[in-house]
């Protein structure tokens, strides 16, 4: 039928023009550039459930040891669980991210789960050729051999992030045809953090994708799967990371900490995206913080979507109506060495059983 026939399903409500963006700047590598000097890092997460009524055993996995990568080195690591658990080990899953299984096999009424780390993180620059190729030039066909085969899985649709019309309209909104890579990077995180409202209540760990890009609410974790779907909507590799935010050391005591400077998502676990881009790497965006991910920030893991990294998931053997509230605490506080960096061991340790000492290096906070 002609547009003709219903006149009035044409004239609708011109939509409100959405707020000017402003384009983080692309961290690029200069010829002149002189790189920033690594920041040090101690590490702590400390994840605490407690039951309303005696559990019996808890079985989990947590995904809290900071990840080895080209800009992070892991001086020390250690996960210590209260009530010392019968089972601990360690555990490297298929894209590389290490885990800690645990298993606590006696009556409990709450389960303590620390996470402590010693980490340098660099600074990340990347060649300025690739990023201002055309983002058409960075899917698949693109790649040459010397990529892994296991990126491909970061191109299709994965349990939480399924193909969608509404990420479609952003990837048509930011991959124009024969943009710099490097420019829809910037103006996907500006379109993102510009775009929708960062709302701590607005979503849970069970939210969709629909709902979130219909409500245009959420958290970090809401606003990386958004954007990993719009990437991967244009056919680009696009990961999901879980990791940290620096934060600063409170005037409040050693078990307090708080939001370093405007970043929000500080004091708590955070969640970006890395993009894949042939010739320089994987590149880190944070929509949440209209960024691209720098040295205040520490990887743990990343997987397709959160579902394959959560910080701690597991099954809980209880009584019926044994529910449990959840405490989380997390610190990444800058310190100053105090011996020469070569001295400190050259592999993190593994995980550690047993009751954890109260912390004196100012890194925890609970939310």
């Amino acid at each position: 039928m002609s547009e003709s026939e219903h006149p009035a399903q044409s004239m609708r409500p011109a939509r409100p023009l959405p707020p000017a963006r402003s384009l983080p700047p692309i961290p690029l590598l200069g010829e002149d550039h002189e790189p920033a000097e690594p920041m040090d890092y101690q590490v702590h997460h400390l994840t605490s459930y407690r039951y309303a009524k005696p559990v019996s055993r808890n079985y989990g996995r947590a995904h809290v040891e900071p990840r080895a990568t080209p800009t992070q080195r892991i001086i020390t690591h250690e996960v210590i669980v209260d009530p010392a658990p019968a089972r601990l080990t360690a555990h490297t899953d298929f894209y590389g991210n290490s885990s800690t299984y645990l298993l606590v096999d006696e009556v409990h009424e709450q389960l303590d789960v620390h996470s402590h780390a010693r980490v340098t993180v660099s600074e990340r620059r990347y060649a300025e050729e690739p990023m201002s190729r055309p983002w058409e030039q960075c899917t698949p066909t693109h790649w040459g051999p010397l990529l892994p085969t296991s990126s491909i899985d970061f191109v299709h649709p994965s349990p939480r992030i399924p193909a969608s019309a509404a990420a479609r309209e952003i990837t048509a909104a930011v991959f124009t045809p024969g943009r710099p890579i490097g420019e829809c990077l910037a103006a996907l995180t500006s379109l993102i953090h510009t775009d929708f409202t960062y709302d701590s209540g607005a979503t849970t760990v069970t939210s969709t994708l629909e709902e979130v890009l219909a409500a245009r609410h959420g958290v970090c974790q809401d606003f990386s799967h958004a954007a990993v779907a719009a990437v991967r909507e244009a056919g680009l590799a696009a990961r999901y990371v879980s990791g940290y935010l620096r934060t600063a050391p409170s005037a409040e005591g050693a078990l307090v900490t708080r939001p370093a400077g405007e970043m929000i998502g500080s004091a708590a676990s955070h969640a970006w995206l890395s993009v894949l881009v042939p010739g320089t790497g994987w590149v880190d965006i944070d929509p949440t913080n209209n960024t691209f991910v720098d040295r205040r920030f520490v990887t743990t893991a990343w997987g397709r979507d959160y579902a394959d990294v959560p910080p701690l998931k597991g099954i809980v053997v209880g009584p019926p109506g044994a529910t449990s509230t959840l405490e989380v605490a997390v610190g990444v506080v800058p310190v100053t060495p105090t011996a020469p960096e070569d001295s400190a061991p050259d592999s993190p340790s593994g995980p550690t059983a047993g009751p954890s000492p109260p912390s004196a290096d100012g890194l925890e906070t609970t939310l």
